[in-house]
């Protein structure tokens, strides 16, 4: 998955685009920065849409096996 450098995820309750590329990589922002909510209100991706492809995410992540029912 490409990664946008000018991605602008902000440390607020708000809406987001859910079907922005980019946010994936803005989730990891939040999780890494351990906010409890974040906004793509001041991003310039906050209106690109674009349907995330199950391929292009990171399935070895820790976790996954149970979203995908991949471990009992």
């Amino acid at each position: 998955m490409k990664f946008a450098d000018d991605a602008n995820p902000t440390n607020r309750p708000g809406e987001r685009n859910l079907d922005c590329p980019y946010y994936v990589f803005c989730l990891d922002i939040a999780a890494a920065n351990m906010w409890v909510d974040f906004t793509c209100a001041l991003c310039i991706h906050r209106r690109t849409k674009r349907p995330t492809r199950v391929e292009e995410l990171d399935l070895c992540a820790p976790g996954w096996e149970d979203i995908w029912g991949g471990g009992t």
